[in-house]
């Protein structure tokens, strides 16, 4: 139906020009009621405002008006989509995803002259949702070329060089930290939740995590709401190999056991950029430490430190820039400069204002 598509495409692109609904109605020179009727999907625009619209937004007409992929194969499982309202939102997100993923290919294949960039890590080749979350964890870190006791300092870079594409978006919830799509039409994608609550140690175990599904449950993107626990168990415990492989954890522990253990703990957890919580579960996984590690930890770094263990708080926490994705934005960048694509273009593929993009054009130019 032509308006859900406007309705879809008009909000996506006024968010990304930094537009309120009256700054677009305004600059179109139509009514906020009409222009709100319009973007909600309640009234189909007449021609002429449909030319008004797209002239206000630096877009064109067909721009608008152009359809959004339908994203099937995609694994979006929470409890926190019960409402009528939260389901409306998923479908904006999954709506946005699309439309995100659809630019990225286009402008993969603009870029590559229609050369293919699909993952390396290939389920059906290496069956490893046969394998144990360890082995199928050790098999995809030897596929990307990592050694047995090799960190990983880049995990965004790691997973986009397998061609598998990352898109950090602000969902708006806490407890919601991501999922992932395994499309046949748009290839595979991770979208991480960044919303300002959620500590990048928690980004960087969401990447690994959903890269657990998409390795391990190709079976699992059937858009089914409900999560299952034994699927997410083993999401989480490849993660948790992934990022920190035994030999490796192994390694590092024997060469600071003479730290305090709660040194120990931020040490390793600072080395394989993962979350405090994430080097417990393992030392007691490994029969390295007991249960009572959790609150000695904390009642031992709050007391060093007046910490409070609220929400998802991390002692000694890593910085964003640790872990962002970019190569969208080195695509976009190439584009951009080879004139194949204009800066609303580009800001619009990149979910930016033209302010905004303007800026990011100059931080280009101080760095060729």
């Amino acid at each position: 139906m032509k308006e859900n598509k406007i309705a879809v495409n008009l909000k996506r692109i006024r968010i990304a020009r930094g537009l309120t609904m009256e700054k677009a109605a305004e600059a179109a020179g139509i009514t906020r009621m009409a222009y709100h009727n319009i973007e909600k999907g309640i009234a189909e625009p007449r021609v002429s405002n449909l030319q008004k619209l797209a002239d206000a937004l630096g877009v064109k007409v067909f721009d608008l008006a152009r359809s959004v992929p339908k994203l099937s194969n995609v694994r979006f499982r929470a409890l926190k989509w019960k409402t009528q309202k939260s389901k409306q939102k998923r479908e904006e997100i999954k709506n946005e995803t699309a439309l995100w993923m659809r630019d990225f290919r286009d402008l993969e294949e603009l870029l590559l002259n229609g050369k293919d960039n699909k993952a390396c890590l290939d389920n059906q080749k290496y069956d490893l949702n046969s394998m144990s979350p360890e082995k199928a964890a050790d098999k995809a870190r030897k596929c990307l070329g990592l050694k047995g006791d090799e960190v990983i300092t880049d995990i965004c870079g790691l997973v986009e060089s397998a061609g598998i594409k990352l898109h950090f978006m602000n969902i708006g919830l806490e407890n919601f930290f991501g999922f992932s799509v395994n499309d046949k039409e748009l290839g595979a994608a991770i979208v991480v939740n960044s919303h300002e609550s959620i500590p990048t140690e928690r980004k960087i175990f969401t990447v690994a995590h959903e890269l657990g599904h998409i390795l391990m449950h190709p079976d699992s993107f059937n858009d089914d709401e409900e999560e299952i626990k034994v699927q997410e168990d083993e999401a989480n415990a490849f993660a948790s190999y992934f990022l920190m492989p035994s030999i490796a954890f192994h390694k590092r522990l024997s060469e600071i056991k003479g730290l305090d253990s709660v040194d120990i703990i931020l040490h390793i957890k600072r080395v394989f950029k993962v979350s405090y919580m994430t080097v417990i579960k393992r030392l007691i996984g490994e029969r390295v430490a007991t249960n009572d590690i959790y609150k000695t930890f904390c009642y031992r770094y709050k007391e060093r430190k007046s910490f409070e263990f609220k929400g998802h708080k991390e002692p000694e926490p890593l910085a964003p820039i640790d872990c962002i994705e970019d190569r969208l934005s080195r695509l976009v960048r190439e584009a951009y400069e080879k004139e194949l694509v204009s800066m609303s273009r580009a800001a619009e593929i990149l979910g930016k204002s033209i302010v905004d993009m303007r800026d990011l054009v100059n931080g280009w130019m101080a760095v060729k």
